[in-house]
């Protein structure tokens, strides 16, 4: 009767070994400007040998929570991330690691692995930038899945984004669609606005989908009619929290 458990067990074993060995540690080797799109990259280096190099392009606001947790720079009041250690360790959790674990479409999909005051592993969805933020402020380990670096080495590619007019442009995708609670996946998202940006009346979350009654459904198309329109004003259709806006501003 033994050996049913103990069959069990090797194959338990088995399937445990080789999901781990599917991931490997990485260290936050530093973050740059992307000199094309100009967005922050976020470099991971594996801990091995090997020292495989794994570049993320992340978000302003993610880039500065990671920047000052790396400098040591405290916050003049928590950031969000600083407050989700907070409500963590005050419920009696602990992160246990964070796992980048697939690439697709040119996004990266993270999960966090909590252990509750229970006892019990929570997995929760996160964007990288995310986890790696969190990662940061409980000292935590950061993996990434194997297949994830061929991925990344295969596409060589980083997602469609500029600035035009002072602000940071992105090409949508499906998840940002639906984290903005729109059907329609077709649109440029806006990821942050300068203060002197002569479109300042535009918002960070804005999705413009017209320039000048030209539909607009990537970076590439809105920088064209851009181009082709030259000096004069500008009249973005934009979609704000599920309502349509109009937004006018001239250019020099």
């Amino acid at each position: 009767m033994s050996r049913v458990p103990v069959a069990a067990a090797c194959i338990l074993g088995l399937t445990v070994a080789t999901v781990w060995a599917r991931s490997v540690e990485v260290k936050v080797d530093g973050m740059e400007l992307d000199p094309t799109t100009g967005s922050p990259v976020v470099r991971l280096v594996e801990t091995g040998k090997t020292g495989r190099q794994l570049p993320i392009w992340i978000g302003p606001f993610e880039a500065q929570a990671i920047a000052l947790e790396m400098q040591g720079i405290p916050a003049p009041r928590p950031l969000t991330h600083d407050l989700m250690k907070q409500l963590v360790e005050r419920l009696g959790g602990k992160l246990r690691e964070v796992v980048i674990e697939d690439l697709h479409d040119n996004t990266y999909f993270a999960t966090l692995h909590v252990d509750a005051s229970d006892g019990k592993t929570i997995n929760i969805d996160s964007r990288p930038s995310d986890a790696i933020a969190l990662a940061l402020r409980f000292h935590g380990p950061i993996l990434v899945a194997d297949e994830v670096f061929a991925k990344a080495a295969a596409s060589q590619a980083s997602p469609a984004a500029a600035h035009l007019w002072g602000l940071t442009l992105q090409d949508m995708t499906p998840e940002m669609a639906s984290f903005f609670h729109t059907k329609d996946a077709r649109g440029v998202l806006v990821s942050d606005v300068a203060p002197a940006s002569a479109a300042h009346e535009v918002e960070r979350g804005d999705i413009i989908t017209a320039v000048d009654d030209h539909p607009v459904g990537t970076v590439n198309e809105l920088a064209e009619h851009a181009g082709t329109a030259g000096a004069g004003p500008v009249r973005l259709s934009v979609r704000r929290g599920g309502r349509a806006v109009e937004v006018r501003f001239a250019t020099e």
